[in-house]
């Protein structure tokens, strides 16, 4: 499993985690603060992979919201 997948799976199941990244005021927070608790707990996340999540997600959120 690749290291952000793993990571999700771990942030989507401990609501202390997920509460400590929803405190980022904007994106660039986020993604410092997601690969610092990452790397707390061994996974190498690097920024272009945060990255390339947040545009999938963003993509996939505009093609729902076009075909509404």
């Amino acid at each position: 499993m690749p290291a952000f997948q793993a990571f999700l799976v771990m942030v989507l199941s401990d609501n202390t985690l997920r509460d400590e990244l929803m405190k980022a005021p904007d994106l660039p927070a986020l993604v410092a603060r997601a690969r610092e608790l990452g790397r707390e707990r061994g996974f190498d996340l690097s920024e272009e992979e945060l990255q390339a999540a947040v545009n999938a997600n963003r993509r996939s959120w505009m093609e729902r919201w076009i075909d509404s």
